[in-house]
């Protein structure tokens, strides 16, 4: 049943196979897109400013993934670990000690800057869902040789670290797939178990892709 179920849906931020008008759009672009989203999300200023910021965001991503073809919650798939970790961080400096208590002061800055994560969250998601690492890296590429800087690599090297982010939520999927199957539940233990493991996959990962390209000259 579980592997089922894992048939059946899709691994955050992975590529999704269509013709809108979001998969024919040049690379380069949709890059941009995600740097200026990621920037307008987390622009300062006075909280009436922000809320509104992020609300013509999120706005702008619901109307993109609906012309992709993407249910918008579908965006955020992946992305509970870093709502734990942002409100785990919220609970903690929120206790008092000195008289004991709980201190709600920083409860609608930590909303916003949840908010915050999951509008970046869901733009990268939006893009890599339309765009392939090899279509990345040919703009990058282009760029590179545009600004003449085909020596330093630069297109090559940000092409395979923007590659290991979806990598990585692959992996956090096998892994997390396998602690249902052994009756684990979603909590704290969850994440103190999964979080490391899926780390050392990643640095395994890394060593057999470098391994790999210098068997390749490099390349």
């Amino acid at each position: 049943m579980a592997v089922k179920n894992r048939m059946n849906t899709r691994t955050p931020w992975s590529y999704r196979k269509g013709s809108s008008p979001l998969h024919k759009i040049p690379a380069g672009i949709k890059l941009v897109f995600l740097l200026l989203i990621s920037l307008a999300a987390f622009f300062p200023g006075q909280t009436r400013i922000s809320f509104a910021i992020l609300s013509v965001i999120v706005f702008v991503l619901i109307v993109l993934s609906l012309m992709a073809g993407i249910r918008p919650p579908e965006l955020l798939r992946g992305s509970r670990p870093l709502f734990f970790i942002v409100l785990g961080v919220f609970f903690f400096q929120g206790i008092e000690f000195s008289p004991p208590g709980f201190s709600l002061a920083g409860f609608g800055e930590s909303v916003i800057f949840c908010v915050r994560i999951g509008a970046a969250f869901a733009a990268g998601s939006l893009v890599f869902s339309v765009t392939t690492p090899g279509e990345i890296r040919k703009s990058l590429t282009r760029l590179e040789a545009f600004f003449r800087l085909e020596k330093l690599r630069l297109g090559l090297h940000i092409s395979l670290l923007l590659g290991f982010l979806p990598g990585f939520f692959a992996i956090w999927e096998d892994v997390n797939l396998a602690w249902k199957s052994r009756g684990g539940k979603k909590n704290l233990s969850c994440l103190v178990v999964l979080v490391p493991l899926a780390l050392e996959r990643m640095m395994v990962k890394a060593a057999e892709t470098a391994s790999a390209m210098e068997s390749r000259g490099g390349e």
